[in-house]
Order: structure tokens, then sequence, then C-alpha cells
């Protein structure tokens, strides 16, 4: 980096994040969603959303090189809210679309974490007609590649023609479904930049715009896309990009609450809500991502600074 970084900052941050995460550990837990009526309801599965992103900050930060015990609390405590792997195992069988679903027992297979059944169903399920043929978007379908491939299961995902950023749209085109269609395909073909991003053009292009969407985003007060954006400059091999992850880092960061969370953008996990959620189950839906998001951007930030 050509900037000094800032360690002291980013060092607090992370220690808020994973204190609120630690507070909050038991609100991701998915429980009844396979107890449903009917089961294996789409609103009910959905709950596998937060501890699907909560595995994979969890791995994402020890692949960082955060040595923190709680770390290892938190993995193990969602391999126990998949009861080892048989709750995603009874849900793969009753509903064989939900294949994605995967995203949760990726991060928690790279951290040692084993079912054999579970093993068995997706290895079937990804040579399957249906697993090319489901109806997802371009890069959520590569998201579903990514994890396979970290399941051993599929070939290293890379660049494809439906994706967004191998097209190079014109950037003055961006909103928060692009962003969030940019962001992850770069997660996903960079390996959460563990990779190099192969494709120079495609490189040059997020080098050159990253820095004008972000700031945009920054100024919109979506702490939300401003992390994913600073995490996207992390994945990219360059020092500017570097020194841009730094600064965004910083802004995201000077909007962390005491208790650690981050504010999610507006309207951020409605979708998730129910009927007879509490306000207070409703504010952590609505700030969970953010937080996450926030802590895996640090993460990142550091080991770059340490490499």
């Amino acid at each position: 980096m050509n900037k000094v970084f800032p360690i002291d900052a980013v060092a607090q941050g992370l220690l808020r994040g994973l204190g609120w995460l630690n507070e909050n550990l038991p609100n991701f837990s998915f429980a009844d969603c396979d107890r449903a009526d009917p089961p294996f309801a789409k609103a009910y599965v959905a709950r596998l959303k937060p501890i699907s992103e909560l595995a994979l900050t969890v791995w994402i930060l020890k692949r960082c090189g955060l040595q923190v015990p709680f770390l290892d609390s938190a993995a193990e405590w969602a391999w126990q809210e998949c009861e080892q792997g048989r709750r995603l195992v009874a849900l793969l069988l009753a509903r064989n679309d939900f294949l994605p679903c995967c995203a949760l027992y990726a991060p928690l297979f790279q951290l040692g974490y084993r079912c054999e059944a579970l093993d068995i169903a997706l290895a079937m399920l990804s040579r399957s007609t249906m697993a090319a043929a489901l109806p997802l978007q371009p890069w959520s379908k590569l998201a579903m590649r990514y994890n396979l491939w970290q399941l051993g299961l599929s070939r290293c995902p890379g660049t494809a023609k439906d994706l967004y950023i191998q097209a190079r749209p014109e950037p003055w085109v961006i909103s928060g479904e692009v962003a969030y269609a940019i962001t992850h395909e770069v997660f996903y073909l960079t390996d959460f930049g563990f990779r190099p991003l192969q494709d120079r053009d495609v490189r040059d292009y997020l080098k050159t715009w990253t820095p004008y969407w972000a700031k945009s985003f920054a100024a919109e007060g979506d702490d939300d896309l401003t992390a994913e954006f600073a995490m996207v400059s992390t994945c990219l091999d360059d020092s500017d990009a570097h020194d841009v992850a730094a600064t965004l880092l910083l802004t995201v960061l000077s909007h962390q609450r005491a208790d650690g969370s981050m504010t999610g953008p507006q309207g951020a996990g409605s979708f998730l809500f129910a009927d007879d959620d509490s306000l207070s189950r409703r504010e952590f839906l609505a700030s969970y991502h953010t937080t996450l998001v926030a802590l895996m951007a640090a993460a990142l930030a550091v080991r770059l600074r340490r490499s």
C-alpha cells in the first residue's frame, strides 16, 4: 500500500464487530425452518441466509489469519444448528431446487466439518440436469458453482459471457442491483482475493470505476455497498486499489455503532421479516448483513497489510 494503513482504527472496528457477533449469535438460528407448515416453506428456508453469511464470515476471517477463539466457537455453533448437516440433507431431499443452500455447508466444509450423507446428496444433485437449468441470476449461478468448487464437486469457476463485469457495461449504469452483481462476481471469481482475476480488461475496468461507484454509495450513506466495494478493492492486485479499500473502510467504520453493529441501508433485511417478529428481531435483520460485510472488509484489508 502507498498510504499508511490505519491499523488501529481497523483493529478496533474488528474487535467491536466481533463483540456484537458474540452477543447476537443466537439470532442467526434457523430453528423450525424444517418444521414449518407446509414443510420447508420458502419464507422459512430464507432463514438460511443469515447463518450462511455468518459461516462465510467466520471462514474468511480465519483465512485472513485472525486467531480469535470465538471464531471456532461460532463455527461449531453453526454446525450444531445444522444438526451436523442432517437438516440440510432433509431440506435437499425435500426440495432438490434448494441446491444453492450449499452456501452454508461450503465454508463449514472448508473449516473441517463433514457429513457423509450431505456429501452424497450434494454430489448427486450437482451432476443433475436440474442444477444446470436452475433459473438463477448469473451472479447467483456463479455463487453456486463457487460453493460446489469449495466442496470439491465442481471445477474452479471462471468468467462466463453472461456475467455483468465480463461485458464491461457503461460505468454510469449503476444501481443497487447492478452493484451487488458486480461485487459478488468479483468475490467468487477471485475467491475473495485469494486468487488473481484473470481477465486483464475486466481488472482494468474495475480498477478504474470501483472508486467512483463506491463514492456514490458512500455519499448516499449506504455502508453495505461501500463495504462491499472496499472488499472488491482488496481483491484487485493493485496498490492504488488497496489504498481505495483503506479509505472506504475508514468511511464505513466511522459509522460503526458503540455495540459494534452497522446500520443497514433502507429496507435491509425486510424480506426476512415475519409477522410475529419483535422490534429487536427486525433491528437485527436490518443490520446483520452490513455488520458482517464490514468485518470481512476489515479482515481482508488487514491481510493485505500483513502480506
